[in-house]
């Protein structure tokens, strides 16, 4: 053999002990059905179907679903009803629960030491298809809101829209109707007193002691 043949076998040898090394020294990296890749968390089922069902639920159906959840304390029940409350039409829901309305919102009266402060704008957005004996329960759950927290709920009524704002302050002059008027208007007096109220919010407070004076 001559010289250059030998050489050029040599160099040939060489590339392919190169080609073989590298490619022993990097494998490819399969991913199989059975093995999820370090990292990355796989989707359960379970969960997303129960959120898919829960999107699809209205308002309604998602209210008493929460109100029958015998799995949820009463206060865990009271603050997811809270989150759906505002435009819940009870009309509707008197419908699908089988006349469970006015239950429903006596037991929220029950349990209105629940419901946040931060919640009333919701409420007073609740009162689409009130009648009889559901808008006196539903007066009586804005009048003790007031009553226990009235920079709260004056500064939700006066953010909110008009229809709601007068229904609201309606429902807490009937709410109060049970106590003495004049008793009433002393302590609404005597809290303003020591607020710096919007013009707004103090529009509020004098259209709610106007109501007072006739809450029928």
């Amino acid at each position: 053999m001559s010289k250059g043949s030998m050489f050029v076998s040599v160099v040939c040898t060489l590339l392919l002990l190169s080609v073989t090394v590298g490619c022993a020294s990097s494998p490819v990296k399969q991913y199989t059905d059975a093995a999820v890749p370090s990292g990355e968390k796989g989707v359960n089922p379970k969960q997303s179907a129960a959120n898919t069902q829960q999107t699809r639920q209205s308002k309604e159906e998602r209210v008493l679903s929460f109100y029958k959840d015998s799995s949820l304390s009463d206060e865990e029940k009271v603050h997811h009803i809270m989150d759906d409350l505002a435009g819940i039409q009870w009309g509707k829901l008197n419908k699908i629960s089988k006349h469970q309305s006015l239950e429903i919102i006596e037991y929220l009266y029950r349990q209105r030491a629940f419901i946040p402060s931060e919640s009333f704008p919701n409420v007073i957005r609740a009162s689409d298809g009130l009648d009889g004996a559901l808008s006196e329960s539903y007066a009586a759950i804005m009048g003790e809101l007031f009553t226990r927290d009235k920079t709260a709920m004056t500064r939700a009524l006066a953010n909110t829209d008009k229809s709601y704002r007068v229904h609201g302050i309606g429902s807490i002059a009937y709410g109060l109707s049970y106590r003495e008027t004049k008793v009433v208007k002393r302590e609404i007096r005597q809290w303003q007193a020591g607020q710096k109220l919007t013009v707004a919010e103090k529009q509020v407070i004098r259209a709610l002691l106007v109501k007072l004076d006739d809450p029928y």
